[in-house]
């Protein structure tokens, strides 16, 4: 059984927005609308469970009524911050879900990951333990010390832009986000926490459409992307 964890409890803040971005509407539709119809439609996912402001739950629930999402199985409130409110979810299926199944993690406001990409990253997380989608670096990346300064220049070919979904055993996420909570760590993204754990997840290439809409310019690309797939 493949489960996702879809996050999405943020507030717009940096979109300036007064209210959460993935009602923010794509073409005709709201962007959290783009997230979902992907996954309902892979046949990599079982189950979809939706992390969200308590705000936001029963407008979520409309919209997963209206366009019939029949895969997603429930809408828990969000907490404090991401990583708490991934594990506020892993606590609550821990009771209906074997530790070898797969659970990914993903974005509410990345609307373009392919049906491709899903199916790798789930088939290469099966294979490795884990795995995450991510982007060939476009540029240089430089390194530096708590001074500004640079520290050192890692080869491009080994830099990469983390992105979503990132999958992992049921279990060994439960035991990476319980390592954290306990250490009191915050991660950038899951991948991270399981590497605290001693796993290394599997690097899968995706698209650079595969994106975070985070900042208001990135409406106008994802308006552009959201054309170029109608076309």
């Amino acid at each position: 059984m493949n489960y996702l964890i879809v996050v999405a409890g943020g507030k717009g803040e940096r979109m300036g927005f007064g209210f959460n971005k993935v009602f923010v509407k794509l073409g005709r539709r709201p962007l959290i609308y783009w997230t979902l119809a992907v996954f309902e439609k892979s046949k990599s996912i079982d189950k979809i469970i939706i992390s969200a402001g308590r705000e936001d739950i029963e407008k979520i629930k409309k919209l997963i009524k209206k366009y019939k999402f029949k895969k997603v199985r429930d809408v828990i409130g969000a907490s404090f911050s991401r990583q708490e409110s991934t594990f506020v979810i892993l606590d609550a299926l821990k009771k209906q879900i074997k530790g070898s199944d797969l659970v990914g993690v993903h974005n509410g406001a990345n609307p373009f990951v392919s049906n491709a990409e899903i199916s790798r990253v789930f088939k290469n997380a099966k294979r490795y333990g884990a795995a995450l989608l991510a982007q060939a670096a476009r540029d240089t990346v430089k390194i530096s010390n708590d001074q500004g300064r640079v520290s050192h220049t890692p080869l491009k070919q080994y830099c990469w832009y983390a992105q979503t979904p990132q999958v992992a055993t049921f279990a060994d996420l439960w035991r990476a986000h319980s390592k954290a909570k306990g250490d009191n760590f915050v991660g950038t993204d899951d991948a991270q926490l399981l590497e605290r754990v001693s796993i290394k997840p599997k690097i899968v290439p995706c698209s650079h459409m595969n994106f975070k809409i985070t900042f208001p310019q990135d409406l106008a690309t994802a308006d552009y992307i959201l054309k170029t797939w109608a076309e």
